[in-house]
């Protein structure tokens, strides 16, 4: 059973750090930073002397430019900014954990071990892509060059994956950010699907409290609704606080739309219905002598 949102994303993150997208951590939530700048230095460098700096140079020579020329220099500078933004994906996550703690002490279970089912899919996905491509390649080449053999094919199978390594790479790396800015989406919807819940409720029980007399149970009922406000507060507290530090954490477009949705939806229309109706059975409340 899977107890932590970053266990839950441990298989994702570990194949990131070794496609260059982040750092290596042993044990959990301890980086590595000094040990992931030198994998990647090493391993860019091999890349760019051996492979790519002699394709620049041959396209120049022949005055022709691929776009797989850009794909190198674009993996670079990606790779760059995700080092820099780590340290800010990690207090993403955090504050991720922090809704989710909220959520379970409201009744609403965590899905952890679902989040890591979804993501073991997606990296064997990810991985048939990978010989899918690389064997639909050698397909061709087979078909199409009657002196194509086996050393041939092992040869070919190396250079292809090396050229195609940063479109391989950016696959995975969309699959991170679309997995964070999912469940992120999935868990505000909860927050908001929790708030109308309570909401109705509230209602409920502020409208029985008008139709009973002085009683013990209208005072149950009052310490309840009171109840139920007092979480209404808090989740909107924390709605509105980790919607806007997830945001700055990200700095996407993306996040920036899910704050705008968010915020209209949440406050137009419950943040106005939850105070219309607790203001009106206050006032009920006082003019029958109840508070």
């Amino acid at each position: 059973m899977t107890e932590t949102l970053e266990r839950a994303l441990a298989p994702l993150m570990t194949i990131g750090s070794f496609c260059d997208f982040g750092m290596f951590e042993h044990p959990l939530g301890q980086p590595r930073p000094y040990l992931s700048c030198l994998y990647v230095l090493a391993k860019w460098s091999f890349l760019t002397y051996s492979v790519y700096y002699p394709s620049y140079i041959y396209d120049l020579k022949n005055n022709v430019i691929y776009l797989r020329t850009y794909k190198p220099l674009i993996t670079i500078t990606l790779v760059l900014i995700s080092f820099c933004r780590f340290k800010e994906l990690k207090m993403c996550l955090r504050e991720l954990a922090i809704v989710d703690d909220t959520l379970e002490a409201l009744g609403m279970p965590k899905e952890y071990q679902r989040l890591r089912n979804w993501i073991i899919r997606m990296i064997i996905g990810w991985i048939l892509f990978i010989f899918t491509d690389l064997a639909q390649y050698n397909l061709f080449r087979i078909i199409l060059d009657s002196k194509f053999t086996i050393s041939n094919s092992f040869y070919e199978t190396y250079f292809t994956f090396i050229y195609h390594y940063p479109m391989f790479i950016n696959i995975i790396n969309v699959l991170i950010s679309g997995i964070i800015l999912g469940y992120t989406s999935s868990r505000f919807h909860r927050v908001n699907d929790l708030l109308h819940t309570l909401d109705s409720d509230l209602f409920e029980s502020s409208a029985d409290s008008r139709r009973q007399n002085r009683s013990i149970l209208v005072h149950q009922r009052i310490t309840g609704s009171k109840g139920y406000n007092q979480h209404i507060w808090i989740i909107m507290y924390y709605n509105n606080y980790l919607i806007e530090s997830l945001c700055t954490h990200m700095h996407t477009h993306v996040g920036i739309y899910v704050y705008r949705m968010s915020q209209s939806n949440f406050h137009i229309d419950i943040f106005q219905k939850v105070l219309k109706k607790c203001f009106l059975w206050k006032c009920n409340c006082i003019k029958r002598g109840q508070l």
